[in-house]
This record gives structure tokens, C-alpha cells and sequence, in this order.
């Protein structure tokens, strides 16, 4: 399935990077009946939803990346957040959702290794997981703004928007007793990444020049946003959205 090439270098047989410092559980407390505080994390059991701060990073161009922590890949990434990706984990743990099984990386593709080539001619089945809905809201000339993150994406091969869909919680790995995402700062990821907490089941999600900001959607960088996860049922129905 090509599962090993998707893999940080750091799962594929090299050595770990240095640990991150803040590695320390978040501080949970609550605020009202169904409403915690998870670090700077506020989880809603009552509406199933997680929401946290970031701010905008690349308002047009290539990019790999939703969400990165601001040491992640930075360059890559649509916004920036301060939140420590295992805090992002716990919260999500906590709303009850389910990541993918270790095993599912444990067993190498059953042909062997797999080339780059045959990677991108033909994708590999998307990381299994919770299906989520991913928002970013903000604020700006005095109106409230809230977009699927997937309208905020542009295919230029395909001239064409990411059409509406769910994400996929995965949760990331653990290796060695180390939380890959933490060390690489991935967070919310389009084309597919084991290191992050979230994935794409979107088709192109295993080629890492088609998408692009939509600029015309986005206020200017190092604006504050809130992102914002749902854990889905099956039966719900999409939200509506507001345009900027």
C-alpha cells in the first residue's frame, strides 16, 4: 500500500529527533456542565466540538498543510497555532473519538517497497479514522466569518474548488515512546501524513502539488482565527457558511 513512504524519516528506521520540552498533560478543568477547558482548548461535550486559536500563515500559494504548530512546516502550512499538538490529541480523545490502529503501519506493503512513482500514480487508501468536520472562523469588518476548510482550497490542475467533505481524526502515531506529532509540529494535514492528528480522505491526497490558498477568502496573514473540530455522525447534515 506504500504505507512506509508516508512515514516521517523517524518511523522508517532513523534515529528520533530531539524530544520536545513541553511534552507536560494538559490542564483540565471545567466551566460549565458539558464544557471543559483543555489547556487553551475548549471542548464541548454538549455539540461535540473542540476549539482552539491560531492565526493565518500563507494567504496564497502551494501548500500541505491546514495546521501546523508554529515550529512545525511552517512554509507548508495554511495556519499557525501556539496549541501543542498532544494537547489537540488528549481534547480528542477526551470527545470520545477513535484514531486509527497502531497496526494498520505495523505490516510493510505486501509487494514490498513501493516507489515515489507508484505512490502518485496511484493513491493509497486514505488513513482510517473518526470522520470530523474542520471549520476557521474569525472576525473581520465587524463580521463574523466561518469556512469548511475545504473552500478555502483551490486545485489548479483541477481548476477547481475541494469539494465539501469530512476529515479524518487519525490521531497520530506513537514510536518509541515518542508522539511523532509533537516532534513535528503536524497538526491538520491535506496530503497524507501518519505524523498528523488529521488527515484528508479527499481525492489528491497523495500529491503535494495541487493544492492552493484561496487568497481571495483569507484575511492578511497573522490574522487570529479559531479552528474549530466536530466529531460527525453519520447521519449529519452539512452547515451552512457565511462569505467574507
Amino acid at each position: 500500500m506504500g504505507w512506509l513512504l508516508l512515514l516521517p524519516l523517524c518511523l522508517r528506521g532513523a534515529e528520533l529527533p530531539p524530544q520536545p520540552k513541553e511534552t507536560a498533560p494538559p490542564k483540565i478543568r471545567e466551566l460549565k456542565p458539558g464544557e471543559w477547558q483543555v489547556g487553551d482548548i475548549r471542548l464541548s461535550k454538549n455539540n461535540r466540538t473542540i476549539s482552539f486559536p491560531a492565526n493565518v500563515n500563507i494567504t496564497n500559494g502551494l501548500i500541505e498543510y491546514l495546521l501546523v504548530h508554529e515550529t512545525g512546516k511552517t512554509h507548508e502550512s495554511m495556519f499557525l497555532t501556539k496549541i501543542p499538538p498532544y494537547h489537540v490529541q488528549v481534547a480528542m480523545l477526551l470527545l470520545g473519538a477513535k484514531g486509527v490502529d497502531p497496526s494498520f503501519f505495523s505490516d510493510p506493503p505486501p509487494s514490498g517497497p513501493v516507489s515515489n512513482a507508484e505512490l502518485l500514480a496511484s493513491e493509497t487508501p486514505p488513513i482510517p479514522g473518526h470522520p470530523v468536520e474542520i471549520t476557521a472562523s474569525w472576525k473581520r469588518h465587524g463580521t463574523n466569518v466561518t469556512h469548511r476548510m475545504e473552500t478555502l482550497l483551490f486545485n489548479k490542475k483541477a481548476n477547481q474548488i475541494m469539494e465539501n467533505g469530512r476529515w479524518t481524526f487519525s490521531g497520530s502515531v506513537v514510536w518509541n515512546g515518542a508522539f511523532i506529532a509533537q516532534i513535528e509540529g503536524s497538526i491538520m494535514s491535506i496530503v497524507t501524513d501518519a505524523s498528523c492528528i488529521f488527515n484528508s480522505p479527499h481525492p489528491q491526497r497523495d500529491v503535494d502539488t495541487t493544492w492552493f490558498v484561496r487568497e481571495d477568502w483569507l484575511p492578511p496573514e497573522k490574522w487570529p482565527v479559531t479552528v474549530t473540530v466536530k466529531v460527525l455522525k453519520k447521519t449529519e447534515t452539512k452547515p451552512a457558511e457565511t462569505r467574507p
